[in-house]
Protein backbone atom coordinates (compact mmCIF):
# COMPACT_ATOMS: atom_id res chain seq x y z
CA UNK A 1 0.00 0.00 0.00
CA UNK A 2 1.63 3.29 -1.00
CA UNK A 3 2.19 6.01 1.55
CA UNK A 4 0.10 8.54 -0.36
CA UNK A 5 -2.47 8.68 -3.09
CA UNK A 6 -5.57 6.66 -3.89
CA UNK A 7 -5.66 3.08 -5.07
CA UNK A 8 -8.05 2.23 -7.87
CA UNK A 9 -9.77 -1.09 -7.40
CA UNK A 10 -11.56 -3.13 -10.04
CA UNK A 11 -15.32 -3.42 -10.41
CA UNK A 12 -17.35 -1.65 -7.77
CA UNK A 13 -14.41 -1.32 -5.37
CA UNK A 14 -13.81 2.17 -3.98
CA UNK A 15 -10.38 3.77 -3.73
CA UNK A 16 -8.33 3.66 -0.55
CA UNK A 17 -7.63 7.29 0.39
CA UNK A 18 -4.08 8.20 1.29
CA UNK A 19 -5.12 9.65 4.65
CA UNK A 20 -5.52 6.11 6.04
CA UNK A 21 -2.15 4.92 4.78
CA UNK A 22 0.77 4.96 7.16
CA UNK A 23 0.58 7.37 10.09
CA UNK A 24 -3.19 7.63 10.52
CA UNK A 25 -3.72 3.86 10.66
CA UNK A 26 -0.71 3.36 12.94
CA UNK A 27 -2.02 6.13 15.21
CA UNK A 28 -5.39 4.44 15.51
CA UNK A 29 -3.76 1.11 16.39
CA UNK A 30 -1.56 2.93 18.92
CA UNK A 31 -4.55 4.53 20.62
CA UNK A 32 -6.13 1.12 21.01
CA UNK A 33 -2.91 -0.34 22.44
CA UNK A 34 -2.71 2.57 24.91
CA UNK A 35 -6.10 1.50 26.30
CA UNK A 36 -4.96 -1.58 28.30
CA UNK A 37 -7.32 -4.54 28.20
CA UNK A 38 -5.46 -7.36 29.92
CA UNK A 39 -7.39 -10.54 30.54
CA UNK A 40 -7.31 -11.73 33.23
CA UNK A 41 -6.64 -8.38 34.91
CA UNK A 42 -6.00 -8.31 38.67
CA UNK A 43 -6.97 -4.62 38.79
CA UNK A 44 -10.44 -5.36 37.42
CA UNK A 45 -10.36 -3.06 34.40
CA UNK A 46 -10.43 -5.91 31.88
CA UNK A 47 -11.63 -4.57 28.51
CA UNK A 48 -13.38 -1.43 29.75
CA UNK A 49 -10.77 1.08 28.56
CA UNK A 50 -10.34 -0.55 25.17
CA UNK A 51 -14.08 -0.86 24.57
CA UNK A 52 -14.53 2.82 25.42
CA UNK A 53 -11.72 3.72 23.02
CA UNK A 54 -13.17 1.61 20.23
CA UNK A 55 -16.60 3.16 20.73
CA UNK A 56 -15.15 6.68 20.57
CA UNK A 57 -13.24 5.93 17.38
CA UNK A 58 -16.20 4.30 15.66
CA UNK A 59 -18.64 7.01 16.71
CA UNK A 60 -16.30 9.74 15.48
CA UNK A 61 -16.29 8.08 12.06
CA UNK A 62 -20.08 8.13 11.94
CA UNK A 63 -20.66 4.42 12.49
CA UNK A 64 -23.65 3.09 14.40
CA UNK A 65 -22.39 1.55 17.63
CA UNK A 66 -24.25 -0.54 20.18
CA UNK A 67 -23.08 -2.26 23.35
CA UNK A 68 -24.05 -5.67 24.58
CA UNK A 69 -23.42 -6.10 28.34
CA UNK A 70 -21.60 -9.31 29.23
CA UNK A 71 -20.42 -8.60 32.79
CA UNK A 72 -19.94 -5.42 34.86
CA UNK A 73 -17.63 -3.18 32.86
CA UNK A 74 -17.35 -5.73 30.05
CA UNK A 75 -19.39 -5.04 26.90
CA UNK A 76 -19.32 -6.47 23.42
CA UNK A 77 -19.46 -3.90 20.63
CA UNK A 78 -21.46 -4.07 17.42
CA UNK A 79 -20.24 -1.53 14.88
CA UNK A 80 -22.19 -0.96 11.66
CA UNK A 81 -20.93 1.12 8.74
CA UNK A 82 -23.32 2.91 6.41
CA UNK A 83 -24.76 0.74 3.68
CA UNK A 84 -28.35 0.88 2.52
CA UNK A 85 -28.38 -2.13 0.21
CA UNK A 86 -30.92 -4.65 1.60
CA UNK A 87 -28.46 -7.53 1.73
CA UNK A 88 -26.68 -9.82 4.13
CA UNK A 89 -23.67 -7.98 5.59
CA UNK A 90 -19.98 -8.63 5.29
CA UNK A 91 -18.90 -9.12 8.90
CA UNK A 92 -15.52 -8.60 10.52
CA UNK A 93 -14.91 -10.27 13.88
CA UNK A 94 -12.40 -9.33 16.57
CA UNK A 95 -11.86 -9.15 20.32
CA UNK A 96 -10.94 -6.28 22.61
CA UNK A 97 -8.92 -8.15 25.24
CA UNK A 98 -5.21 -8.97 25.24
CA UNK A 99 -3.18 -11.44 27.27
CA UNK A 100 -1.37 -10.00 30.31
CA UNK A 101 1.81 -8.13 29.44
CA UNK A 102 3.96 -10.36 31.62
CA UNK A 103 7.71 -9.99 32.14
CA UNK A 104 10.59 -9.55 29.74
CA UNK A 105 9.61 -6.29 28.03
CA UNK A 106 12.29 -3.77 27.10
CA UNK A 107 9.67 -0.98 26.90
CA UNK A 108 6.35 -0.14 28.55
CA UNK A 109 3.86 -2.55 26.95
CA UNK A 110 1.07 0.02 26.98
CA UNK A 111 3.03 3.03 25.73
CA UNK A 112 3.08 2.25 22.00
CA UNK A 113 6.12 3.31 20.01
CA UNK A 114 7.15 3.00 16.37
CA UNK A 115 10.68 1.80 15.71
CA UNK A 116 12.16 0.43 12.51
CA UNK A 117 8.84 0.34 10.70
CA UNK A 118 7.11 -1.60 13.47
CA UNK A 119 4.52 -0.62 16.08
CA UNK A 120 5.33 -2.03 19.54
CA UNK A 121 2.92 -2.67 22.40
CA UNK A 122 0.79 -5.39 23.95
CA UNK A 123 -1.95 -6.20 21.46
CA UNK A 124 -0.14 -4.74 18.44
CA UNK A 125 -0.52 -8.11 16.72
CA UNK A 126 -3.23 -9.79 18.77
CA UNK A 127 -5.29 -7.93 17.92
CA UNK A 128 -5.47 -4.15 18.18
CA UNK A 129 -3.74 -3.93 14.80
CA UNK A 130 -6.37 -6.06 13.12
CA UNK A 131 -9.19 -4.06 14.71
CA UNK A 132 -7.64 -0.79 13.52
CA UNK A 133 -7.29 -2.16 9.97
CA UNK A 134 -10.94 -3.28 9.94
CA UNK A 135 -12.17 0.11 11.20
CA UNK A 136 -10.08 1.91 8.58
CA UNK A 137 -11.46 -0.31 5.83
CA UNK A 138 -15.03 0.26 7.01
CA UNK A 139 -14.46 4.01 6.92
CA UNK A 140 -13.15 3.85 3.36
CA UNK A 141 -16.13 1.77 2.25
CA UNK A 142 -18.73 3.91 4.04
CA UNK A 143 -17.42 7.13 2.49
CA UNK A 144 -17.57 5.82 -1.06
CA UNK A 145 -20.84 6.89 -2.67
CA UNK A 146 -20.75 3.93 -5.04
CA UNK A 147 -20.55 1.32 -2.29
CA UNK A 148 -23.85 0.54 -0.56
CA UNK A 149 -23.33 -2.94 0.89
CA UNK A 150 -23.66 -3.28 4.69
CA UNK A 151 -20.41 -3.97 6.55
CA UNK A 152 -20.21 -4.73 10.28
CA UNK A 153 -17.61 -5.32 12.98
CA UNK A 154 -18.36 -7.49 16.01
CA UNK A 155 -15.92 -7.01 18.90
CA UNK A 156 -16.17 -9.47 21.79
CA UNK A 157 -14.73 -9.45 25.28
CA UNK A 158 -12.97 -12.32 27.06
CA UNK A 159 -11.71 -14.13 23.96
CA UNK A 160 -8.37 -14.83 25.62
CA UNK A 161 -9.88 -16.61 28.62
CA UNK A 162 -13.38 -18.12 28.71
CA UNK A 163 -15.01 -16.68 25.57
CA UNK A 164 -17.92 -15.32 27.58
CA UNK A 165 -18.33 -12.42 25.16
CA UNK A 166 -19.04 -14.48 22.08
CA UNK A 167 -21.25 -16.80 24.11
CA UNK A 168 -23.39 -13.87 25.21
CA UNK A 169 -23.54 -12.71 21.60
CA UNK A 170 -24.83 -16.15 20.56
CA UNK A 171 -27.42 -16.14 23.34
CA UNK A 172 -28.94 -12.78 22.43
CA UNK A 173 -28.44 -12.38 18.68
CA UNK A 174 -30.79 -14.37 16.45
CA UNK A 175 -29.51 -16.39 13.54
CA UNK A 176 -28.63 -14.07 10.68
CA UNK A 177 -27.42 -14.45 7.15
CA UNK A 178 -23.89 -13.20 6.52
CA UNK A 179 -22.19 -12.93 3.15
CA UNK A 180 -18.97 -13.85 4.93
CA UNK A 181 -17.21 -13.64 8.28
CA UNK A 182 -13.62 -12.34 8.27
CA UNK A 183 -11.82 -12.82 11.58
CA UNK A 184 -9.13 -10.14 11.86
CA UNK A 185 -6.74 -12.25 13.94
CA UNK A 186 -3.02 -12.28 12.98
CA UNK A 187 -2.31 -14.71 10.13
CA UNK A 188 0.77 -13.03 8.60
CA UNK A 189 -1.77 -12.01 5.92
CA UNK A 190 -2.26 -15.59 4.78
CA UNK A 191 -5.85 -16.65 4.20
CA UNK A 192 -6.74 -19.19 6.88
CA UNK A 193 -9.68 -21.41 5.91
CA UNK A 194 -9.60 -23.80 8.85
CA UNK A 195 -9.17 -23.50 12.60
CA UNK A 196 -9.09 -26.24 15.14
CA UNK A 197 -11.39 -25.89 18.10
CA UNK A 198 -10.26 -25.84 21.72
CA UNK A 199 -11.53 -27.54 24.85
CA UNK A 200 -10.22 -26.81 28.34
CA UNK A 201 -10.73 -29.85 30.56
CA UNK A 202 -10.26 -30.07 34.34
CA UNK A 203 -9.64 -33.45 35.98
CA UNK A 204 -9.84 -34.12 39.73
CA UNK A 205 -8.05 -37.23 40.97
CA UNK A 206 -8.89 -38.49 44.45
CA UNK A 207 -6.74 -41.03 46.27
CA UNK A 208 -6.14 -42.13 49.88
CA UNK A 209 -3.78 -40.30 52.23
CA UNK A 210 -1.22 -42.22 54.27
CA UNK A 211 2.09 -41.74 56.05
CA UNK A 212 4.97 -41.46 53.59
CA UNK A 213 6.80 -44.13 55.57
CA UNK A 214 4.14 -46.67 54.45
CA UNK A 215 3.01 -45.58 50.94
CA UNK A 216 1.27 -48.91 50.40
CA UNK A 217 -1.30 -47.94 53.04
CA UNK A 218 -2.57 -45.18 50.76
CA UNK A 219 -3.21 -44.49 47.08
CA UNK A 220 -1.27 -41.65 45.47
CA UNK A 221 -3.40 -39.26 43.44
CA UNK A 222 -0.21 -37.81 41.95
CA UNK A 223 0.96 -41.20 40.70
CA UNK A 224 -2.47 -41.70 39.11
CA UNK A 225 -2.23 -38.23 37.55
CA UNK A 226 1.18 -39.06 36.10
CA UNK A 227 -0.30 -42.13 34.41
CA UNK A 228 -3.03 -39.94 32.91
CA UNK A 229 -0.37 -37.54 31.62
CA UNK A 230 1.49 -40.44 30.01
CA UNK A 231 -1.75 -41.64 28.42
CA UNK A 232 -2.40 -38.21 26.91
CA UNK A 233 1.18 -37.82 25.70
CA UNK A 234 1.09 -41.18 23.93
CA UNK A 235 -2.13 -40.21 22.14
CA UNK A 236 -0.68 -36.80 21.25
CA UNK A 237 2.48 -38.33 19.74
CA UNK A 238 0.46 -40.84 17.74
CA UNK A 239 -1.66 -38.09 16.18
CA UNK A 240 1.41 -35.97 15.44
CA UNK A 241 3.14 -38.87 13.70
CA UNK A 242 0.13 -39.54 11.49
CA UNK A 243 -0.36 -35.86 10.68
CA UNK A 244 3.24 -35.42 9.56
CA UNK A 245 4.15 -31.96 8.37
CA UNK A 246 0.52 -30.85 7.93
CA UNK A 247 0.08 -30.16 11.68
CA UNK A 248 -3.66 -30.48 11.03
CA UNK A 249 -4.35 -32.83 13.90
CA UNK A 250 -5.77 -32.83 17.41
CA UNK A 251 -3.36 -32.22 20.27
CA UNK A 252 -3.21 -32.67 24.02
CA UNK A 253 -1.35 -30.27 26.32
CA UNK A 254 -1.23 -30.63 30.09
CA UNK A 255 -0.92 -27.02 31.18
CA UNK A 256 -1.18 -27.28 34.96
CA UNK A 257 -0.92 -29.85 37.75
CA UNK A 258 -1.63 -29.20 41.41
CA UNK A 259 -1.68 -31.80 44.15
CA UNK A 260 -0.52 -33.13 47.47
CA UNK A 261 0.00 -31.62 50.92
CA UNK A 262 3.68 -32.22 51.65
CA UNK A 263 6.51 -34.65 51.16
CA UNK A 264 5.63 -36.78 54.20
CA UNK A 265 2.04 -37.51 53.13
CA UNK A 266 0.82 -39.80 50.37
CA UNK A 267 -1.25 -37.35 48.29
CA UNK A 268 -4.98 -37.92 48.34
CA UNK A 269 -5.72 -35.27 45.71
CA UNK A 270 -4.38 -33.96 42.44
CA UNK A 271 -5.88 -31.78 39.71
CA UNK A 272 -4.92 -31.48 36.06
CA UNK A 273 -5.87 -28.75 33.58
CA UNK A 274 -5.66 -29.93 30.00
CA UNK A 275 -5.92 -28.17 26.64
CA UNK A 276 -7.37 -30.32 23.86
CA UNK A 277 -7.31 -28.87 20.34
CA UNK A 278 -10.24 -30.32 18.42
CA UNK A 279 -10.89 -31.02 14.77
CA UNK A 280 -13.94 -29.18 13.40
CA UNK A 281 -16.19 -32.24 13.57
CA UNK A 282 -15.38 -33.14 17.20
CA UNK A 283 -17.59 -32.37 20.19
CA UNK A 284 -16.07 -31.40 23.56
CA UNK A 285 -18.51 -33.34 25.71
CA UNK A 286 -17.70 -36.49 23.76
CA UNK A 287 -13.97 -35.85 24.18
CA UNK A 288 -14.36 -35.62 27.96
CA UNK A 289 -16.55 -38.71 28.07
CA UNK A 290 -14.05 -40.72 25.98
CA UNK A 291 -11.13 -39.53 28.10
CA UNK A 292 -12.74 -40.66 31.34
CA UNK A 293 -13.59 -44.00 29.74
CA UNK A 294 -10.00 -44.40 28.54
CA UNK A 295 -8.69 -43.69 32.04
CA UNK A 296 -10.94 -46.45 33.38
CA UNK A 297 -9.90 -48.84 30.59
CA UNK A 298 -6.23 -48.21 31.35
CA UNK A 299 -6.74 -49.39 34.92
CA UNK A 300 -5.86 -46.03 36.45
CA UNK A 301 -9.07 -45.89 38.49
CA UNK A 302 -9.71 -48.39 41.26
CA UNK A 303 -11.44 -48.78 44.59
CA UNK A 304 -9.01 -46.22 45.99
CA UNK A 305 -8.50 -43.89 42.98
CA UNK A 306 -11.36 -41.97 41.40
CA UNK A 307 -11.23 -39.50 38.53
CA UNK A 308 -13.88 -36.92 37.71
CA UNK A 309 -13.80 -34.26 35.02
CA UNK A 310 -15.52 -31.17 33.77
CA UNK A 311 -15.42 -28.99 30.69
CA UNK A 312 -14.30 -25.45 31.63
CA UNK A 313 -14.41 -23.90 28.16
CA UNK A 314 -14.82 -24.92 24.55
CA UNK A 315 -14.42 -23.13 21.25
CA UNK A 316 -15.61 -24.83 18.04
CA UNK A 317 -13.40 -25.14 15.01
CA UNK A 318 -14.38 -24.61 11.39
CA UNK A 319 -13.23 -25.47 7.90
CA UNK A 320 -14.29 -23.53 4.83
CA UNK A 321 -13.82 -25.23 1.46
CA UNK A 322 -10.74 -23.81 -0.28
CA UNK A 323 -12.76 -23.70 -3.50
CA UNK A 324 -15.45 -21.51 -1.93
CA UNK A 325 -15.44 -18.03 -3.51
CA UNK A 326 -14.51 -16.38 -0.18
CA UNK A 327 -10.95 -17.79 0.19
CA UNK A 328 -10.19 -17.21 -3.50
CA UNK A 329 -11.42 -13.62 -3.41
CA UNK A 330 -9.49 -13.03 -0.18
CA UNK A 331 -6.27 -14.39 -1.66
CA UNK A 332 -6.65 -12.17 -4.71
CA UNK A 333 -7.28 -9.17 -2.44
CA UNK A 334 -4.21 -9.79 -0.29
CA UNK A 335 -1.89 -10.36 -3.25
CA UNK A 336 -3.20 -7.22 -4.95
CA UNK A 337 -2.44 -5.34 -1.72
CA UNK A 338 1.29 -5.98 -1.97
CA UNK A 339 1.66 -9.44 -0.39
CA UNK A 340 2.46 -11.65 -3.42
CA UNK A 341 3.48 -14.67 -1.33
CA UNK A 342 0.17 -14.92 0.55
CA UNK A 343 -1.31 -18.41 0.53
CA UNK A 344 -4.35 -20.36 1.67
CA UNK A 345 -3.71 -22.54 4.68
CA UNK A 346 -5.11 -24.01 7.86
CA UNK A 347 -4.28 -22.80 11.36
CA UNK A 348 -3.04 -24.60 14.44
CA UNK A 349 -4.52 -21.87 16.65
CA UNK A 350 -8.18 -21.50 17.60
CA UNK A 351 -10.39 -18.44 17.25
CA UNK A 352 -14.00 -17.36 17.71
CA UNK A 353 -14.81 -17.67 14.01
CA UNK A 354 -16.08 -21.18 14.65
CA UNK A 355 -18.87 -19.81 16.84
CA UNK A 356 -20.21 -17.58 14.05
CA UNK A 357 -19.69 -20.22 11.38
CA UNK A 358 -21.74 -22.66 13.45
CA UNK A 359 -24.43 -20.15 14.48
CA UNK A 360 -24.96 -18.38 11.17
CA UNK A 361 -23.75 -20.91 8.61
CA UNK A 362 -21.52 -18.28 7.05
CA UNK A 363 -18.35 -19.00 5.08
CA UNK A 364 -15.53 -17.94 7.40
CA UNK A 365 -11.83 -17.13 7.10
CA UNK A 366 -9.15 -15.67 9.35
CA UNK A 367 -7.07 -12.88 7.85
CA UNK A 368 -5.06 -10.24 9.66
CA UNK A 369 -1.76 -8.42 10.15
CA UNK A 370 1.02 -9.88 12.27
CA UNK A 371 2.02 -13.46 12.98
CA UNK A 372 0.32 -15.39 15.76
CA UNK A 373 3.30 -17.72 16.26
CA UNK A 374 6.29 -15.37 16.27
CA UNK A 375 4.77 -12.05 17.40
CA UNK A 376 1.63 -12.55 19.52
CA UNK A 377 1.59 -13.26 23.27
CA UNK A 378 5.29 -12.38 23.63
CA UNK A 379 7.39 -9.62 25.23
CA UNK A 380 7.95 -6.67 22.90
CA UNK A 381 4.97 -7.67 20.76
CA UNK A 382 4.91 -5.70 17.52
CA UNK A 383 3.38 -5.50 14.07
CA UNK A 384 4.86 -4.17 10.85
CA UNK A 385 3.30 -0.90 9.68
CA UNK A 386 3.43 -2.28 6.15
CA UNK A 387 1.24 -5.19 7.23
CA UNK A 388 -1.31 -2.87 8.85
CA UNK A 389 -1.61 -0.94 5.59
CA UNK A 390 -1.82 -4.11 3.51
CA UNK A 391 -4.50 -5.57 5.80
CA UNK A 392 -6.68 -2.46 5.54
CA UNK A 393 -6.35 -2.41 1.78
CA UNK A 394 -7.08 -6.13 1.51
CA UNK A 395 -10.20 -5.73 3.64
CA UNK A 396 -11.46 -2.98 1.33
CA UNK A 397 -10.72 -5.03 -1.77
CA UNK A 398 -12.32 -8.15 -0.31
CA UNK A 399 -15.50 -6.44 0.92
CA UNK A 400 -15.88 -4.75 -2.46
CA UNK A 401 -15.37 -8.03 -4.33
CA UNK A 402 -17.87 -9.83 -2.09
CA UNK A 403 -20.46 -7.08 -2.56
CA UNK A 404 -19.88 -7.11 -6.31
CA UNK A 405 -20.23 -10.88 -6.46
CA UNK A 406 -23.41 -10.92 -4.39
CA UNK A 407 -24.88 -8.13 -6.44
CA UNK A 408 -24.16 -9.81 -9.76
CA UNK A 409 -24.23 -13.52 -8.95
CA UNK A 410 -25.92 -14.00 -5.57
CA UNK A 411 -24.25 -17.39 -5.22
CA UNK A 412 -21.79 -16.83 -2.40
CA UNK A 413 -22.58 -18.42 0.92
CA UNK A 414 -23.54 -21.63 2.57
CA UNK A 415 -22.25 -23.24 5.70
CA UNK A 416 -18.59 -24.16 5.90
CA UNK A 417 -17.76 -27.83 5.68
CA UNK A 418 -17.73 -29.39 9.10
CA UNK A 419 -15.85 -32.65 8.56
CA UNK A 420 -12.44 -31.78 7.10
CA UNK A 421 -11.84 -33.69 3.86
CA UNK A 422 -8.27 -34.64 4.77
CA UNK A 423 -8.51 -34.74 8.54
CA UNK A 424 -6.38 -37.06 10.59
CA UNK A 425 -8.40 -39.94 11.97
CA UNK A 426 -9.20 -39.17 15.60
CA UNK A 427 -10.25 -42.31 17.44
CA UNK A 428 -11.17 -41.88 21.05
CA UNK A 429 -8.63 -42.77 23.70
CA UNK A 430 -10.78 -45.71 24.66
CA UNK A 431 -10.67 -47.25 21.17
CA UNK A 432 -8.58 -50.23 20.37
CA UNK A 433 -5.36 -49.50 18.47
Amino acid sequence: MPATGPITLPGTAPSVPGDWAGDRLASLAARLIAAPSENPDPDGWFELLAVDALEREATALGFRVSRQPVAPGRDNLHIVAAGDRPAAPVVFLGHSDVVPAGAGWTRDPFVPVVEGGRLYGRGATDMKGGLAAAIAAMDVLSRDTGFAHPVELIVTVDEEDYATGVRRYLEEVPDREFVACIVAEPTDLDVVVGCRGAANLHLDIAGVAAHAGRPADGASAIVAASRIVALLQAEHEDWAQRAGETSWAPTWNVGRIDGGHGTSIVPDRCAIDVDRRMMPHEQPDEILRDLLAAIDDAGITSDTITVTGRLDMSMPGFLTDEDDPLPRLALDAVRASGIPDARIRRWTAACEGGFLARQHGAPTIVLGPGDVTTEAHQPDESVALRDLDAAAEAYVRLAAALADRVGHHADLGGAPDVPPPHAVDTPSLSSSP
